[in-house]
């Protein structure tokens, strides 16, 4: 089958940030063709998107789609406290049904304000149901089961034997990698250095070279869950990952907001990524990453909304604009357009999951993971497309969204969830969690 979008403004951000006009041909899962298209197969069906801007899929990389049902749950704390008092008693309490839950209504936000590809973190258990719930969204996921074998204040019922969590990894990979025609990947996550052994680590990354396998953690978060690295290992965060092997080119870290000139060093010889999450090292008083200083030392950088434990919104449009705000404060205007952020929410965070020859861009040949917003519903007339999206409201102006050239969100409404019944099963399993939990 065929699609023809007629005739609105396209941002490739290929190379440049400059919009052109035109329509966008897709022929069956992938870009066909951009510009003006005038010869179409007969069986076309034709969508008139004039008035609308039409980018890549957004990709988000890092999210807990597990944590969406504790919005709201574990505010003005630490990363630490927050952590060991609110969010591992939550995972730990999760059951099938209510993980299940959490998921769709994560999926739904995700697809609602423009996201079509996440890397996602999940607990220490259950990684069956997160990979079911993603291969039935349409959703293009790189995923993994959380690996945690040791830490202070985590409950039994997280913990894990570094036996048992290798196990685990290694069949979910046989289960899920590749699934759905490879739009749905494993990725190993060790969670972060505070609750992984040394053996685990080491573990891991032998794993995940034999396997070629994406490995995503979280480090260099908070001041003090930097401090309490250092203490328990003698080394910085970025050391510690450089010894262990975890710091590589297939290795994404979530957050490196405390990063010293020896670590970014670290980052940059070894390339490493890094997923920048604003609104949650903002919300957990975490800090601000220096987002232009990394990037001008070559490291990609990536966009994440983290989870909605403390977000507590899953809306990437956000996280561009303060990505872009804080870097104008921070290191001065001109150091991150609006172009820019965009570009991190799609190329960047594309060749950070080693999608970039498949997504990211609008370009002939590629993946037809799209998102068009109809600018009429953005406050104030014209000017520049990027700069109007994401200071006039971005995701307010989601029409339609595509991956592999499907509808997955059409005229506003998704295709393959009924929005009212995801919601209400989310609202039905809070209370027996908090139940179980201890929390209600």
């Amino acid at each position: 089958m065929s699609l023809l979008l007629r005739g609105g403004t396209l941002l490739p951000l290929k190379d440049h940030p400059r919009p052109m006009w035109g329509d966008l041909l897709v022929s069956g899962t992938r870009i066909g063709a951009l510009g003006k298209v005038e010869t179409v197969p007969l069986d076309t069906e034709t969508v008139d998107v004039s008035g609308c801007v039409i980018m890549p899929g957004i990709v988000q990389t890092h999210i807990h789609l597990v944590q969406t049902l504790f919005r709201g749950l574990a505010e003005d704390m630490t990363l630490l406290q927050w952590l060991r008092t609110r969010v591992w008693p939550l995972e730990a309490a999760l059951d099938e049904a209510s993980l299940r839950a959490s998921v769709r209504l994560g999926i739904l936000e995700l697809l609602m304000t423009g996201t079509t590809t996440v890397l996602d973190m999940g607990t220490t258990k259950l990684g069956d149901i997160v990979a079911e719930e993603l291969v039935r969204s349409g959703l293009r996921a790189r995923f993994g089961q959380a690996m945690m074998d040791a830490g202070e204040g985590v409950p039994p019922a997280l913990l894990e034997t570094t036996r048992g969590s290798l196990d685990a990894a290694g069949a979910l990979t046989k289960r899920w990698h590749k699934a759905s025609s490879g739009r749905i990947g494993y990725v190993y996550m060790p969670r972060f250095a505070l609750s992984c052994t040394r053996e685990l680590l080491e573990a891991t990354t032998q794993l995940a070279k034999l396997s070629e396998l994406l490995v995503h953690t979280h480090s260099n978060e908070s001041v003090d869950e930097r401090n309490a690295v250092v203490m328990a290992t003698g080394r910085t965060p970025m050391q510690y990952l450089l010894d262990t092997g975890i710091a590589s080119d297939r290795t994404i870290i979530a957050h490196g907001v405390h990063l010293d000139d020896s670590e970014i060093d670290i980052l940059r010889t070894t390339k490493t990524s890094v997923a920048h999450c604003p609104s949650s090292n903002l919300k957990l008083g975490s800090g601000i990453a220096q987002v232009a200083k990394l990037r001008n030392t070559r490291i990609t950088v990536g966009l994440g909304a983290d989870g909605a434990a403390c977000n507590n919104q899953l809306d990437a449009f956000e996280e561009m604009r303060l990505a872009t705000l804080l870097a104008r404060v921070v290191s001065g205007l001109g150091t991150l357009t609006a172009a820019d952020a965009m570009v991190l929410a799609t190329r960047e965070g594309a060749k950070m999951l080693k999608l970039d020859t498949e997504i990211g861009t609008l370009e002939p040949g590629k993946r037809a993971d799209l998102v068009v917003l109809d600018v009429s519903r953005l406050d104030g007339p014209g000017g520049d497309p990027a700069a109007r999206i994401l200071f006039g409201g971005g995701s307010r102006a989601i029409r339609h969204v595509l991956v592999d050239g499907e509808f997955l969100i059409r005229d506003g409404a998704p295709t393959k969830m009924d929005a009212n019944e995801v919601r209400a099963k989310a609202a039905e399993q809070l209370l027996p969690l908090l139940q179980r939990a201890g929390l209600a």
